[in-house]
């Protein structure tokens, strides 16, 4: 029997209602678990999606990590290769060039495994070019030394170490080098940026699905809730059955919304923990490579006048140099064993300051006679280099008592002092100069030297820190003014740099407070003390 559509009408306006009510529901139903079902399929993809970026970041983090030290190491054996080259030009012990050949061959496969690591960045290709192109020139001017040392003997190696033919290229590698490095992080920190976009926007897909699917829930809830109130009014035996049900979907939306909750606090503290943990990445990288400068730093420093000790010293055991030669020899260890010891007592003095270990013996000083004995013992190696220094002075300052440790106070001036024959050209003059304020003195080292850049004046005073534009005469750790700082500030003083540039000089003030007693005259006797202390 066939039906027509006024057939059907009539049929189901005669079902009963409550068969209609669930021929209604058992429609609508399937569509908002369909819709469901594609929400959580989309929270499944992104999770997944999400795994995939982290996967890559990480791969690509262990990469770089991997290429920066590759060019780390390539610099170091640079470094270690100019090092032996300049042992045996000192010693001409063939144990150097053995140790030269195997840093030749460290920097050949050095130079491959950059190539090999830079495949995926072709735009560094040129410079990894480049550096290999300086290496190889670096190379070439060291074999030449050696060869010329080889066919001329002893009397070339004092030639070949004036000559500072290495030192252009080897900067050209450095600056190579920290290009590569700086293309390399910057490189990384793009990455690092699109996949906080990623994060970024992952999470605001899954609040928008987890909405979603809140809604959807709320609306099978909200329509299993309407059909049973038309329910309890069709059938008013269910009422009772009706409210325990409702009561049970009340308690499972609060649960949800408090799931829902949880979900969303768990993803800012996803996002905290990342942050966190990428700032501590970074320094890790920071505190990685300060480290490593610092090293390096520290050994070139420490071996060079090692070096220059041990080939002389060599040359004397043979005992084939001639008075003159042995004298100057002589004069050459003396000179190079007091520059190690400078360096080693720096950095023991900044250890000690770090560790809270340096101890002032205080007592009232005056402070002219500290300043005066530190230009004196500063004034010979002045004299080398024809250099003048004034010490301007007056009765006002002449009584001005400070309560310091002597030793220290002198290290400080010394420093200062030295630091600024150090940066000063010859025939020029060094001022020193004191003001007697009301309550503190006030000195003045003033040169005519190459002056600071701007950009390096607020790093003078911090440790292991050297412009790089003050030229090959700087040498050193970098620990005189740091230790001059942190000397002046445990005497409860201030120091301060001030220079308007390259060339134009530069002048340290130095501010002490003075002595609680300094309104009382001093006695002959404290007098002549205070002459003999220094």
């Amino acid at each position: 029997m066939i039906l027509g559509d006024r057939d059907s009408r009539d049929l189901w306006n005669n079902c009963p209602p409550s068969l209609r009510m669930a021929l209604t529901f058992e429609r609508k139903l399937p569509i908002i678990l369909f819709f469901v079902f594609i929400v959580l399929a989309t929270i499944g993809f992104v999770f997944h999606q999400n795994t995939v970026s982290l996967q890559e970041a990480l791969n690509w983090e262990q990469h770089t990590q991997k290429k920066t030290l590759q060019l780390d190491s390539t610099l170091t054996a640079t470094i270690d290769a100019e090092s032996h080259m300049r042992g045996f030009l000192y010693t001409g012990n063939t144990s150097y060039l053995e140790l030269y050949e195997r840093e030749k061959r460290s920097i050949a496969t050095q130079i491959a495994t950059l190539r090999e690591l830079s495949t995926a960045h072709p735009s560094q290709t040129p410079e990894i070019q480049r550096l290999q192109s300086l290496v190889s020139e670096f190379l070439l001017v060291t074999d030449a030394k050696i060869g010329r040392r080889k066919q001329f003997g002893a009397e070339q190696a004092v030639e070949e170490m004036r000559i500072q033919d290495t030192k252009g290229v080897m900067d050209r590698i450095r600056g190579s080098v920290e290009k590569l490095k700086g293309d390399e992080l910057a490189t990384a920190q793009t990455r690092r940026q699109n996949l906080d976009n990623n994060l970024y926007w992952t999470i605001w897909i899954l609040i928008v699905t987890s909405v979603a699917g809140v809604i959807s829930l709320a609306s099978a809830n909200l329509m299993v809730w309407s059909e049973g109130r038309k329910r309890s009014a069709a059938e008013l035996a269910l009422t009772e059955a009706n409210k325990g049900l409702e009561q049970k979907i009340d308690r499972r939306t609060a649960e949800l919304k408090v799931a829902n909750e949880g979900l969303t606090r768990s993803a800012e503290e996803r996002e905290v923990l990342l942050a966190k943990e990428q700032k501590a990445r970074l320094e890790a990288e920071i505190a990685n490579r300060l480290r490593d400068e610092f090293m390096a730093t520290v050994s070139h420093e420490l071996r060079t006048p090692l070096n220059s000790i041990l080939g002389w010293a060599r040359l004397i055991k043979t005992g084939s140099l001639d008075e003159d030669r042995a004298k100057k020899a002589i004069s050459t260890i003396i000179k190079n064993s007091e520059t190690q010891n400078r360096l080693i007592e720096d950095l023991l003095d900044v250890a000690r300051i770090i560790s809270g270990k340096v101890q002032l013996e205080s007592e009232p000083l005056k402070i002219v006679y500290i300043v005066s004995h530190s230009v004196e013992s500063v004034q010979p190696t002045a004299a080398l280099k024809a250099i003048d220094i004034e010490f301007v002075q007056n009765r006002d300052t002449d009584n001005a008592i400070v309560d310091g440790d002597r030793d220290r106070l002198i290290q400080v001036f010394t420093n200062l002092l030295t630091n600024a024959v150090k940066f000063s050209s010859n025939a020029s003059t060094i001022r020193v100069s004191m003001i007697h304020g009301e309550d503190s003195v006030i000195i003045d080292v003033q040169d005519e030297g190459i002056g600071i850049t701007p950009t390096f004046l607020p790093l003078v005073f911090e440790r292991f820190r050297q412009d790089v534009g003050s030229g090959p005469e700087a040498g050193g750790l970098g620990l005189g003014l740091a230790i001059v700082r942190n000397l002046v500030e445990m005497h409860d003083g201030s120091v301060a740099v001030s220079s308007e540039g390259q060339n134009m000089g530069a002048k340290f003030t130095v501010t002490l407070p003075l002595s609680a007693r300094r309104q009382i005259r001093m006695t002959e006797e404290s007098f002549e003390r205070l002459q003999t202390n220094l």
